[in-house]
């Protein structure tokens, strides 16, 4: 079945979000509410979740990595905005479908401090008195949040975390300490100068013994320095560099020196943005960065010339990202059907099949990938095949378009 891609509008406040049947509400995501038990209180989450993934599309409804977005309030419709960009199908995917979760928060000095403290900056003592709670808090993700997503929506084995300042202490703690938990971290000028730098010792002593294989980092560094000296590892500068700033690039200098841990690593200086105007671009930034090996670049007009010999290459490199992502990840169903249908509309009949049953072997619940094999059939005047897949497709999901095509190919006999 081939049917035009329905673009989404990206707005220029960075709301994006699919207009409801009614046509009246622009929607965003989902409001939810989680007892933590842990915690004792209720938590309030917002998920957003791909329009085009729904179990009553036309392609087949495929499990998606899910990205868990601390100080959600803040973050959560911006990080939305990027991803169903990144996402959006075609040759320029840099992502794939993704849920976003949002987590609201609470008491924010509590949960996003990995140890207590007795004196902090910037936090009055009432706040400093709760401190500590990053753990209980990242039990609640573990044993709450994450299984209650999971039974919602159609999830992959695939988790990210992302964070900025307390949020990326707390990001940075949750590699160190529970590296399992996500899959990829971006950290957004993390406050890891928390109690002491303690987190940054802890890292500089256990990044080379450990194992991180199969990890992903990115690391924002904002431009905090009042005289806009950039930062720099020599540590005979750091001592002008605020204590902010400079626990960071001690922090950046551990990730660098131990490189053979298995972890993926990257990270970038923003000298024009400060510590509360470098989320939005930093949030881009990483998900670009730890999604980089994403993207095919498909050469689609020359895919679609008859001497073209690549075809096997889309498989190779879905094989590619799934070694990286740890789970099998299929090419998306709707390219190689576009791929299909352009080669049946110039006669390429043996390259279509071949695309075409790569989707039935890959979303063999698809009606659509059924339907489509059908009208190659029907295209070639195999009117027996043709029927046959059409009744497959039937078989999974009664469809008026499918139907009439079975019932037109009956009465011509």
């Amino acid at each position: 079945m081939f049917t035009r891609k329905i673009f989404l509008i990206v707005f220029a406040t960075l709301f994006i979000a699919a207009v409801t049947h009614a046509q009246k509400n622009i929607i965003v995501g989902t409001r939810d509410t989680v007892y933590a038990n842990t915690l004792h209180e209720n938590r309030q989450i917002w998920v957003h979740a791909p329009e085009n993934n729904a179990p009553d599309g036309i392609y087949a409804q495929r499990h998606c990595p899910v990205i868990y977005v601390l100080d959600g309030d803040d973050h959560f419709k911006a990080v939305v905005a990027m991803v169903e960009r990144l996402s959006q199908g075609g040759p320029n995917t840099m992502l794939p479908p993704v849920i976003v979760v949002g987590i609201l928060n609470t008491d924010r000095n509590r949960d996003l401090t990995p140890t207590h403290v007795t004196a902090a900056a910037m936090m009055d003592s009432e706040s400093v008195a709760r401190s500590g709670g990053g753990d209980k808090f990242i039990s609640f993700l573990e044993k709450e949040l994450i299984p209650h997503i999971d039974s919602l929506y159609p999830t992959a084995p695939y988790r990210v975390l992302i964070g900025h300042s307390l949020g990326g202490l707390m990001t940075i703690y949750t590699l160190l300490n529970h590296t399992r938990l996500f899959n990829a971290y971006i950290a957004i000028d993390p406050s890891v100068m928390w109690d002491d730098q303690k987190l940054v010792k802890q890292a500089q002593s256990t990044l080379g013994k450990n194992n991180f294989a199969g990890r992903s980092l990115y690391l924002a560094v904002a431009n905090n320095i009042d005289d806009g000296m950039a930062p720099a590892k020599d540590t005979t500068i750091l001592g002008f560099i605020k204590l902010h700033t400079r626990s960071i690039m001690e922090l950046e200098h551990a990730l660098e020196a131990n490189p053979k841990n298995g972890l993926r690593y990257s990270w970038k200086y923003y000298p024009e943005y400060n510590h509360g105007t470098i989320p939005l671009v930093a949030e881009y930034d990483g998900l670009r960065a730890i999604f980089s090996f994403y993207n095919y670049n498909l050469p689609f007009q020359e895919l679609l010339q008859p001497n073209y010999k690549g075809d096997t290459a889309i498989m190779q490199h879905y094989e590619m990202v799934s070694s990286i992502m740890g789970y099998k990840v299929s090419p998306e169903e709707e390219l190689v059907n576009v791929i299909g249908y352009n080669l049946i509309q110039s006669k390429q009949f043996d390259r279509a099949w071949y695309f075409l049953k790569m989707n039935i072997d890959n979303y063999p619940k698809s009606f659509n990938a059924y339907d489509s094999m059908g009208d190659l059939y029907e295209a070639k005047g195999d009117h027996k095949n043709a029927k046959a897949y059409y009744l497959k497709s039937l078989a999974i999901r009664e469809t008026p378009d499918t139907r009439r095509k079975l019932e037109r190919l009956n009465k011509a006999e």
